[in-house]
């Protein structure tokens, strides 16, 4: 199981035994299918969660593929429900 936000570190999943489960967490402002199209051809079991808008204005100005991330617990949980993680 990994569950993880988008990012490059996703490109391990190429080293995954096939039927891993993967929840990937995104940027409302950066949604993209890249890795969802890698679990797929290594035959992962890929979900994803979108988080919420969360601008934090302590944190030096953030670029669009590097945004803060607001990820709900109960959208979490929900997720995890559906992949069957326990």
């Amino acid at each position: 199981m990994i569950i993880t936000p988008h990012g490059a570190g996703l490109t391990n999943l190429v080293f995954c035994t096939p039927g891993t489960k993967v929840i990937e967490i995104f940027s409302p402002k950066y949604i993209t299918p890249i890795y969802w199209q890698i679990s797929n051809v290594c035959g992962l079991l890929h979900y994803y969660l979108i988080g919420e808008n969360f601008d934090n204005p302590n944190s030096a100005k953030s670029m669009r593929y590097t945004p803060d991330i607001l990820v709900s617990l109960d959208k979490l949980l929900k997720i995890m429900k559906l992949a069957e993680i326990e």
